[in-house]
């Protein structure tokens, strides 16, 4: 499990990403992401979390988000990577 702090946004969102993608490269069959610590979510910040889950599924592992607030659930909905996540569910944990 890795725990996120703070926004993703612009600012933050690159080096998400490609710590989110070493960690997939390491091999586990689940990736969990928590997000309790997240306050806010940008459409940037979305995209960290698809090169993540394009990087699990070369590799075989389930990328599960966990813990979101409202915003943030709102926007993983809004920009469709619920749906992506759940494999074309529309869910979030």
């Amino acid at each position: 499990m890795v725990q996120l702090h703070g926004d993703l946004d612009v600012r933050s969102a690159a080096a998400t990403g490609r710590r989110l993608v070493r960690l997939i490269h390491t091999g586990p069959g689940v990736l969990e992401v928590d997000l309790a610590d997240v306050p806010h979510l940008s459409p940037t910040g979305c995209a960290a979390l698809f090169t993540a889950l394009r990087a699990a599924r070369a590799h075989g592992t389930r990328l599960v988000l966990t813990h979101p607030n409202e915003q943030v659930r709102v926007m993983l909905r809004q920009i469709g990577l619920t749906r992506a996540l759940a494999g074309g569910k529309d869910s979030t944990e």
